[in-house]
């Protein structure tokens, strides 16, 4: 059986991996994956407020980029003070 869109039994599958986390380091993601064109978003599915799905082979970058990007946010005390 066939449809006017092909196959109708045709299924994509995409590896992805579970990634928890709390709210703010969700919302950062979301915004490292809206900077990325088409193949390169990591992002497969937004599940709720502290999950979301992304690419398998993402994995260690958006570990990665996640951990500059709180960097940036930490307050480092002038030792100077």
């Amino acid at each position: 059986m066939s449809s006017a869109y092909g196959d109708a039994y045709a299924v994509k599958v995409t590896s992805g991996v579970l990634v928890t986390c709390d709210s703010a380091a969700k919302q950062i993601l979301l915004h490292l994956d809206s900077k990325r064109d088409g193949p390169y978003k990591f992002m497969i599915r937004d599940i709720d407020e502290t999950h979301m799905i992304i690419k398998r082979e993402y994995v260690d970058e958006v570990r990665d980029s996640l951990q500059d990007e709180l960097e940036k946010n930490t307050y480092v005390q002038d030792p100077n003070l």
